[in-house]
């Protein structure tokens, strides 16, 4: 089974559980593929629609291993056309009912098996953490929800 790790926007200015990010940069270790999403506020749509300021720092809040594919995006989602080679891709990062969220959907529509690894998931409270997992669970299946 082809696997990979998806770190998304674990960014300094998303992370409100430092503990959660120093978590994430140890697990990168135990992959072979790691991708890392940044959300950059530059050609976002995001702020303008939602009256929102965007990130003051957009900075990653962690380092990523020497090999990992970072790159950054606009919107909501994570996913790369290129991630439809993996047979499952395990999500971490900010913020669950969101991004996480919006980006296990759509490897779920290309036939990739997302997990959420809901302990090293965050969002701005964990109110908004666990009605996030609980959306997951319902949208890709609780055993996909770990």
């Amino acid at each position: 089974m082809k696997k990979a790790l998806l770190i998304i926007d674990a960014q300094k200015a998303a992370v409100v559980k430092p503990e959660i990010v120093q978590n994430i940069e140890k697990l990168q270790h135990e992959y072979d593929v790691v991708y890392v999403s940044k959300f950059t506020n530059t050609g976002s749509p995001l702020p303008g629609i939602m009256d929102w300021a965007g990130y003051d720092d957009e900075t990653l809040a962690f380092a990523p291993k020497k090999d990992a594919i970072v790159f950054t995006k606009t919107g909501y989602t994570s996913y790369l056309p290129e991630m439809k080679a993996f047979d499952e891709i395990h999500l971490c990062g900010f913020d669950t009912e969101a991004c996480v969220y919006k980006t296990a959907l759509d490897l779920v529509e290309v036939g990739v098996r997302p997990v959420v690894l809901q302990n090293y998931c965050y969002s701005s409270d964990e109110q908004m953490h666990t009605i996030g997992l609980k959306i997951l669970e319902k949208n890709i299946g609780k055993k996909n929800v770990r």
